[in-house]
């Protein structure tokens, strides 16, 4: 069996039940890789390489990817808490999140156009200027995550609750919307509605 810790070449590896808390793992790289109910909670991936790879049911709580490159990463019910994906390799970003708690988050300066951000909770997480045309927050939980100078341009937002988007900020050609949600933008305008 090959050795997350000692080996940096992964490739087609599922890791199972794997503990790995406050681990150094840098500079390796994980190729077609599926992580299930894994713990890499305070790890350091900076400056590795993952594509192609599924992350399900993991705990990656202030886990670090600083310098690293995430190319066709998919996240899977699993909890991202204080993760500063705005210090990631930039060329060639491609994630998603499906079912996941996501909170203290930082997203800023990023191009994700039609990424997924599907049935997630997002909390207190910052999409400062950020790409996320044509991506998708559907069914997800918003409280007090911050979008300000964001493209949200046909962005998919149906039975989102609880987020707080300033059109006025904002680009919000075409993304879509459900009521009742809808209405919390009505804040942002100088409108008495009775």
């Amino acid at each position: 069996m090959i050795d997350i810790f000692y080996e940096n070449e992964h490739e087609d590896i599922a890791f199972t039940h794997l503990k790995a808390i406050d681990q150094n793992l840098t500079h390796k790289t994980f190729s077609h890789c599926q992580f299930k109910n894994c713990d890499f909670s305070q790890s350091d991936f900076s400056s590795s390489f993952f594509e192609d790879c599924l992350f399900k049911e993991c705990n990656l709580s202030l886990a670090r990817f600083y310098g690293g490159k995430l190319r066709n990463v998919h996240f899977e019910n699993s909890k991202l808490l204080g993760i500063h994906f705005n210090k990631i390799d930039t060329f060639i970003i491609a994630i998603s999140f499906k079912d996941c708690f996501i909170q203290n988050c930082n997203f800023s300066d990023l191009t994700l156009k039609a990424s997924m951000f599907q049935q997630c909770k997002i909390l207190e997480s910052d999409f400062i200027n950020t790409d996320l045309s044509g991506s998708n927050f559907t069914y997800s939980t918003l409280t007090g995550t911050k979008f300000d100078n964001t493209n949200l341009s046909k962005a998919n937002f149906s039975f989102a609750k609880d987020y707080a988007i300033n059109p006025l900020k904002n680009k919000t050609t075409k993304t879509i919307l459900t009521l009742p949600d809808a209405i919390s933008l009505l804040k942002y305008f100088d409108f008495i509605v009775k």
